[in-house]
């Protein structure tokens, strides 16, 4: 009688192994399979931002794109990006991290409110899209930036270690915010010829030329004849002003009507550097009216002494300079005699 029981013992020992392994293994399962699905609904950053090619940020009136060609990176297939403000958008696309859930309440209301005013964010790569999520603009909340990935997605509260400021206001659909503002940026070695063209005063126009045997040139435009005795040091040492050249901003206040009429006035300049590659880039600067009629001093002033209107390569986009980066370039033949 006792050999049934021991039989009996051996099989609740059997079965109750069983029945625990069965639920470590259940628990195990579900917990993974419940993490997967955690991270692939809050799961924003990016890891590899190196085979990231293309970013569109939308919104409801506004629409950008980033498409990087040839290791650099063009905003809605017309303008340069600035390398640096792209360097670290894609820092911060791959150190995005949650801070903190929403409560039930509040994950309906916010995720409706993200698809109708939010920003829609697709990353991809090669065609593929890496991640697409919609993310809150700062009118939606001034002290918290919310995401939510597209359809199976639900809202939660981000934050970028280190950073802060709020990650909302990183995904920026301006795209002159974007624009790199370089005019000129060349190595003194790099430049071919460097025109300057003063309409006005033509007798002030010269042309600077580096030529092939390492020797330079100077030419009197107004003349149309080269000058034998100037000083090289002065040309050698303009060639190097030729670095990191940039306009302050895009002109947005100026009327269409003004704007027209200014750019059918004779200009004050036209600088022009072609390079060792025969390309040329070209700005036309323009006076600015002074938006005062006399100085402290009581005497009338003719133009805006600090900024001045410009054209950058002929495409009647108007653009502020100032003058405290672009006198340099501003000589005239004598400078060099």
């Amino acid at each position: 009688m006792k050999r049934p029981l021991k039989n009996l013992d051996n099989t609740y020992k059997i079965f109750f192994i069983a029945l625990v392994l069965f639920i470590i293994a259940a628990i195990y399962y579900f917990t993974e399979n419940k993490g997967t699905i955690s991270q692939r609904r809050f799961n924003f950053a990016v890891e590899s931002t190196e085979k990231i090619d293309k970013i569109k940020i939308s919104s409801a009136n506004q629409k950008l794109t980033l498409v990087k060609e040839n290791a650099q990176w063009k905003i809605n297939g017309k303008y340069i990006a600035r390398q640096r403000l792209v360097d670290n958008f894609l820092m911060a696309l791959n150190r995005i991290q949650i801070s903190t859930p929403l409560s039930a309440n509040e994950k309906k209301q916010t995720a409706e409110i993200l698809e109708k005013e939010g920003r829609l964010v697709e990353i991809l790569s090669n065609k593929r899209t890496l991640r697409k999520y919609y993310v809150s603009t700062p009118d939606i909340n001034t002290n918290k930036t919310y995401m939510m990935m597209v359809k199976r997605g639900e809202p939660i509260v981000v934050r970028i270690p280190s950073f802060k400021g709020l990650v909302a206001e990183l995904f920026i659909t301006d795209e002159n915010l974007w624009r790199d503002k370089t005019i000129f940026d060349y190595q003194p070695q790099n430049i071919k010829a460097i025109h300057v063209e003063y309409p006005k005063e033509p007798s002030n126009s010269f042309e600077v030329i580096h030529l092939s045997d390492g020797t330079f040139a100077l030419k009197n435009e107004a003349e149309n004849i080269f000058v034998e005795d100037f000083e090289v040091k002065k040309v050698v040492r303009y060639f190097t002003y030729f670095q990191k050249i940039a306009f302050e901003r895009i002109e947005k206040e100026l009327s269409e009507h003004k704007k027209d009429s200014l750019l059918m006035s004779a200009p004050y300049c036209k600088i022009s550097v072609t390079d060792v590659e025969n390309y040329t880039n070209s700005i036309t600067i323009f006076r600015k009216p002074a938006e005062q009629e006399f100085d402290e001093f009581g005497n009338k002033i003719t133009f805006d002494y600090n900024r001045a209107y410009a054209i950058f390569n002929q495409n009647n986009e108007l653009i502020i300079i100032q003058y405290y980066i672009f006198d340099p370039l501003l000589k005239e033949i004598d400078y060099f005699r």
